[in-house]
């Protein structure tokens, strides 16, 4: 498929690794790469993606007065995510982008 005979809907692609692998890094690379050959591109990242979003991540990895319960960290995630997806991934798939 090419930008030219791309359809309405998009495509997600999302990049797995520990801690400094380089996620970022290749992310980048292949949003660069994929802009040159003319396909519209969402560089986003979880948790975060929105200002609520990016406000829990900071809760999540900033929580140094006080430890986070397990169940307490997943709902946080949770809540993260639905409204990443919720408010910028699945429009920008509806849009037709990567």
């Amino acid at each position: 498929m090419s930008p030219a005979t791309q359809k309405s809907s998009g495509l997600f692609i999302t990049l797995e690794g520990g801690e400094g692998s380089g996620k970022t890094t290749q992310a980048r690379r292949l949003c660069d790469w994929l802009t040159a050959q003319g396909w519209h591109v969402l560089h986003t990242r979880e948790p975060g993606g929105t200002l609520l979003a990016e406000q829990l991540r900071s809760l999540l990895l900033d929580h140094s007065s006080e430890t986070i319960a397990p169940e307490t960290e997943v709902w946080l995630i949770l809540a993260a995510r639905r409204q990443h997806v919720d408010h910028v991934i699945k429009p920008a798939l509806q849009q037709g982008m990567i």
